[in-house]
């Protein structure tokens, strides 16, 4: 989880000025945590407390009001209207992360990443995205190989994972919706090295970088075992003191890998 939110803090201040390389200062003095990070943290306290996640998000909504969330989720979680909006936009898979690390079997990350997405982007491509995050992360944190997940992936969900990076970012750009960007975030998780590869190669797309990075840093840190230790420091440093608490409880309960014989950590 702590490396969801590593990766929206280092692509937050990408995400309005946008880069089409890999080579860049992992920690600008200006990063800050986004609304990725804080609803990612209000899924961990929901699962953590069995809490209603509809009801954390808007608290987590009142507490942290400008962290930049979209404009439909805004009206959301202003409104006594609970109800879904059936989005189909990334925050569906930004957000999703501790699904994908709380539960132990396939079945149930589906289901859970199903329940907890619906409560506002109950559209099937919302749910998609967020499903297909929630497996990466749960089959590389159980020590799948790459090729297991790209064929699970692609198999269950129907991506393309087909294309390199090379061949997406000269015309790739901004975009919000699941459909072009999980694909885009679990192929940079796909070429990467280890953690900091993955995120490097995730806002060298110039699109929208917080979130690709979020989703990328998630399935990475499953994948390498962790993310590196001055990376993680830094990150947590920039969240506040609350959501820091619920990030920590939630890696000591449920942050586990069981990596195949022979992999190094990141």
């Amino acid at each position: 989880m702590i490396g969801a939110i590593a990766g929206d803090i280092i692509g937050s201040v990408y995400e309005w000025h946008r880069i089409k390389s890999k080579e860049f200062a992992l920690f600008s003095p200006r990063c800050f945590f986004t609304d990725d990070s804080v609803l990612t943290i209000a899924l961990a306290d929901a699962i953590l407390t069995g809490t209603d996640y509809g009801q954390i998000m808007k608290a987590y909504y009142r507490r942290y009001p400008g962290a930049g969330y979209g404009g439909r989720f805004h009206r959301w979680a202003k409104s006594r209207d609970s109800r879904p909006y059936n989005s189909w936009g990334n925050g569906a898979a930004m957000r999703i992360s501790p699904v994908g690390f709380a539960f132990d079997n396939l079945e149930e990350v589906l289901l859970k990443a199903e329940t907890f997405t619906a409560v506002t982007h109950n559209h099937p491509e919302g749910i998609k995205g967020a499903q297909a995050t929630a497996v990466a992360i749960f089959l590389a944190r159980t020590g799948k190989s790459k090729r297991e997940i790209r064929e699970t992936i692609e198999s269950t969900f129907c991506y393309d994972l087909s294309r390199t990076l090379d061949e997406i970012r000269p015309d790739y750009r901004f975009n919000e919706s699941c459909q072009e960007t999980v694909p885009q975030a679990i192929i940079a998780f796909l070429e990467s090295t280890d953690y900091e590869d993955a995120i490097r190669n995730a806002i060298s797309l110039g699109g929208d970088s917080d979130t690709l990075a979020c989703i990328t840093g998630g399935i990475a840190e499953a994948f390498y075992g962790g993310v590196p230790e001055v990376i993680r420091e830094k990150a947590m440093a920039i969240l506040d003191e609350d959501l820091r608490r619920v990030t920590e409880a939630f890696i000591r309960q449920y942050v586990r890998f069981n990596l195949k014989e022979g992999t190094v950590p990141g």
